[in-house]
């Protein structure tokens, strides 16, 4: 499972950026973008596509990073706009053991069909309104969020388009 923290964020942005382009930052005092006519100032990361700056495209969906719970009473800021919260996506199925500043699942819990949920049960993950096409196990997520990682990175079926 791909993971994003919030201090590899500017190097998985640059290396994106540098697969897709050649020229992978604006010059000195800014520039505009040929792809997408934008002014953007100097060091700031260049787009490939015509996207307009903050928005993404999955398939035929444009979406925006956001904010999202990445433990109990933390929001934060998506590291990169394919990021999902660990914490967020499995809050209504933990518990938390202040103590130990760990979590676990609850036990006999469902899902919304009435299925038991246990620590083998697989997850998608999604970012409005995509799945990923990764399946995760909520023992894995539970593993990930008490190893420190907060963030895991999704990847889709369809293309995607970043700027």
């Amino acid at each position: 499972m791909p993971l994003v923290t919030s201090q590899n964020r500017e190097e998985f942005i640059a290396n994106e950026m540098a697969k897709k382009s050649g020229k992978s930052r604006a010059k000195q005092g800014g520039e505009i973008a040929e792809s997408n006519q934008y002014h953007y100032k100097g060091g700031q990361f260049l787009p490939s596509t015509q996207a307009e700056p903050g928005k993404w495209k999955i398939g035929n969906k444009w979406v925006t990073s956001g904010k999202e719970l990445s433990e109990p009473g933390k929001l934060e800021h998506q590291p990169t706009p394919f990021s999902k919260s660990i914490y967020s996506s499995i809050r209504d199925y933990v518990l938390h053991d202040e103590k130990e500043k760990k979590i676990k699942l609850r036990e006999n819990i469902k899902d919304s069909r009435g299925e038991p949920i246990t620590e083998e049960s697989k997850t998608r993950l999604g970012i409005k309104g995509r799945l990923s096409k990764d399946e995760h196990s909520y023992k894995n997520l539970i593993d990930e969020y008490n190893k420190g990682n907060r963030w895991v990175h999704l990847k889709f079926d369809e293309p995607t388009l970043t700027n």
